[in-house]
């Protein structure tokens, strides 16, 4: 996996392999689902404090799902 920004703990990642095209947020050994380029354009866009707090945020829902 390739880590396309980091904001403290938190990466968006790209994957590959099988989830080439797909991305994905990790903080520590929690990760979010995967979602498409659109949402990964957005991360991308927004200022460190944002994505942080967003990016944190959709980690822990996605753990709150198991």
């Amino acid at each position: 996996m390739k880590v396309l920004r980091q904001v403290g703990n938190v990466q968006l990642n790209e994957g590959n392999l099988m989830a080439k095209g797909l991305f994905n947020l990790s903080k520590g050994s929690k990760v979010s689902l995967w979602f498409c380029s659109e949402d990964k354009d957005d991360f991308m866009d927004m200022n460190d404090y944002d994505f942080f707090a967003e990016a944190s945020s959709i980690i822990e829902c996605a753990e709150n799902l198991v």
